[in-house]
């Protein structure tokens, strides 16, 4: 792991913690809001790596308050053949893609459940969570739906512990602001446990996802991004603060009506096929989905 030869090269090149080559190490000297804030530039394996920096490092990353788990963070690329033939390039990368399949994919869900089971998710200000992956690897069909349970679980379970309490948030209401879920199963239940905890959510977006949800209603969320999801029934958006929505693409019960209900939107964007909803009706305005 190149961050833990860096930890033993900061070892052997310093006489003493905190120091490399004789100077201070002033990237440790910073307060742990600063380093939070550099750790959110980083996905949620790299976070975790941090560990073997310094003894000033080694629980940083439990109290980090963006996490972004990405399955691509435990793909690997491809072989790289010198072979001009492209039938065995091809059959070399299918050989090689069949022997890490099942490994990439186990690390990524023996990470996430453990980073979610060390770490209390309640207390993140933005939560990501990527569950596809590049088109050279996969993903198995049941990806989307342990995606969807860790959430559920998390937000059923989890809970702030009293000394981070914040003023005005009750005792069983998360910290997040901002979600992002890709390839995640989302079932009946995931809007009303959003409404129960997430207080604050100002941020939802939701890409590649399948959705058993029929309404989506919030008095906090600022921004909604629905992004090439497949839809259940989908007819409710309500939202007396959103400012901005955005719905591209995807697929939904064709017979349904979709109502919008959103008074105060600057910014509305509805790029959706035609058989998405038989109507759809915006602040009591009727469209027709695109041919």
């Amino acid at each position: 792991m190149e961050l833990e030869e860096a930890s033993r090269e900061h070892a052997r090149g310093s006489g003493s913690a905190g120091t490399w080559a004789g100077d201070p190490d002033r990237l440790s000297a910073l307060p742990d809001c600063l380093l939070h804030t550099i750790m959110s530039f980083l996905k949620a394996r790299q976070v975790v790596q941090t560990c073997v920096l310094a003894t000033r490092w080694r629980h940083l990353w439990r109290s980090a308050p963006c996490l972004h788990m990405d399955l691509n963070e435990f793909i690997t690329s491809p072989l790289d053949n010198d072979s001009s033939d492209p039938e065995l390039d091809a059959l070399l990368l299918n050989i090689s893609s069949r022997n890490k399949k099942e490994n990439e994919w186990e690390d990524f869900e023996d990470f996430a459940q453990n980073l979610m089971h060390r770490c209390n998710i309640a207390l993140l200000d933005s939560l990501r969570l990527h569950a596809s992956c590049v088109p050279w690897s996969y993903v198995p069909k049941f990806a989307d739906r342990v995606a969807g349970g860790w959430l559920r679980r998390a937000m059923k379970y989890c809970a702030p512990e009293s000394p981070w309490q914040r003023e005005g948030l009750s005792s069983d209401s998360w910290h997040l602001k901002r979600l992002y879920l890709c390839n995640v199963a989302l079932d009946s239940r995931f809007t009303k446990h959003v409404s129960s905890v997430c207080h604050s959510l100002e941020d939802l977006e939701l890409k590649d996802c399948k959705c058993e949800i029929r309404a989506i209603t919030s008095d906090s969320l600022k921004n909604l991004v629905l992004n090439n999801c497949k839809w259940y029934k989908f007819s409710e958006i309500k939202s007396p603060t959103l400012k901005s929505l955005l719905i591209s693409g995807g697929s939904n019960t064709g017979d349904c009506v979709l109502v919008i209900v959103v008074p105060v939107i600057a910014h509305l964007c509805l790029d959706v096929p035609l058989h998405f909803a038989r109507r759809i009706s915006v602040n009591q305005m009727l469209y027709l989905p695109r041919r």
